[in-house]
């Protein structure tokens, strides 16, 4: 990946909020890299790579919580609604949660007739 390539990833998917602590940690920027990828049909490379390039871009992480944390970094654009959307757990079948309806009112059921 060029370095054009990691620019253009930023610009599309992060924006800089230099007032906040809060930012986004290196496996949620890796993810929402892999989202622009799949969205834009470009072949990622490894997260380590991908490390090295934020660096090269000026990027520097700092350690919070035994997790690297990009200071300042928010998501945006379509990647960040993929990434999202994709991030949520999906129903399995060892999830045995069922949600419980408690009342069911004739009014609330549309007839056929």
């Amino acid at each position: 990946m060029t370095d054009t390539q990691i620019s253009s990833f930023l610009s599309d998917c992060v924006v800089f909020d230099d007032d906040t602590e809060e930012g986004l940690d290196f496996d949620t920027l890796y993810g929402l890299y892999i989202s622009w990828c799949v969205l834009g049909r470009k072949v990622p490379i490894p997260d380590s790579a991908f490390r090295t390039a934020l660096e090269l871009e000026g990027l520097r992480a700092r350690k919070d919580h035994g997790q690297r944390v990009y200071p300042g970094l928010n998501m945006v654009g379509a990647a960040a609604r993929d990434y999202v959307m994709n991030s949520v757990p999906a129903w399995t079948e060892t999830d045995n949660r069922v949600p419980v309806l408690t009342h069911l009112s004739e009014d609330s059921v549309p007839s056929l007739r």
